[in-house]
């Protein structure tokens, strides 16, 4: 385990993270990260965002975006929705503070993200275009407090993300009141990122974690084309995101292999 901390620590491909974290963490080995766009009512979700933050509603995203605009005339009641992705990953080592937290079988992680906009702190790097409003982590996961430490909005919930066959995934995310579930089937082949290495992003956290954002640098993404067949059981935000009628059309799924980031938690004002 010990090698293994440091061939982490060591990797030079990462950038340099800003001084003054209070918690870091990287995650390599990552099998696939599926992600679904969406709209969702934050009056619903009952989103409690750090202090000069908002999300982007649908209506101006729109202006840029002709399917969004065709959507939204056939729906216009989602034009004061807000713009959200789901991501479930399977993540191969996971590494808190130089610890190992996670090193054996593949490890299921999911986090839903919103577009928004708010004041950048001078800590932050790369784009700040999306506000963190929940993050999962499957309830068998062993030390709890470590990921609490650098992911204060962690929940521990029924989670589950494998390949059921070559380039065929099978996901569930089960949340109090609904359940999220998918197939998904990737084909064509792999196209690494055009984008300069490493890459940089910061991302603020809401609720619980309002007083923090984290700041990612990563590099290896390989994207490969996907379908996905998803679907929500019970009554929730997701479940009303997704019974959109014709939403399907303009929010695919999109999927990213092969990846590592490194990242540092950071708080949003002085404590």
């Amino acid at each position: 385990m010990l090698l293994c901390e440091l061939a982490f620590a060591a990797d030079p491909r990462f950038g340099e993270l800003p001084g003054g974290s209070v918690s870091t963490s990287e995650m390599h080995g990552v099998a696939a990260e599926i992600c679904r766009d969406h709209l969702f009512d934050p009056q619903a979700a009952k989103v409690t965002l750090p202090a000069g933050y908002r999300l982007i509603l649908a209506e101006e995203a729109a202006s840029a975006n002709p399917a969004l605009e065709a959507l939204l005339r056939s729906n216009p009641r989602q034009s004061s929705y807000a713009l959200g992705t789901l991501c479930v990953l399977s993540v191969a080592a996971f590494v808190v503070d130089n610890t190992v937290v996670h090193s054996s079988r593949p490890m299921p992680m999911a986090f839903w993200w919103a577009s928004a906009e708010g004041p950048r702190h001078a800590d932050m790097r790369g784009k700040a275009a999306w506000i963190q409003l929940g993050s999962w982590y499957p309830s068998n996961a062993q030390h709890r407090s470590a990921i609490l430490r650098t992911d204060p909005m962690a929940e521990f919930v029924d989670l589950d993300l494998r390949s059921s066959e070559p380039n065929v995934w099978k996901l569930r995310l089960a949340l109090p009141g609904e359940t999220v579930s998918a197939e998904i089937r990737s084909s064509g082949q792999r196209a690494g990122s055009n984008a300069a290495e490493p890459g940089y992003m910061s991302v603020p956290m809401s609720g619980a974690g309002a007083g923090y954002f984290s700041v990612f640098t990563y590099f290896g993404h390989v994207h490969r084309s996907a379908q996905g067949n998803w679907q929500a059981t019970g009554s929730g935000i997701f479940n009303d995101a997704l019974a959109i009628p014709g939403e399907s059309s303009v929010f695919g799924t999109a999927f990213q292999e092969g990846w590592a980031s490194r990242s540092g938690l950071y708080r949003l004002a002085p404590p």
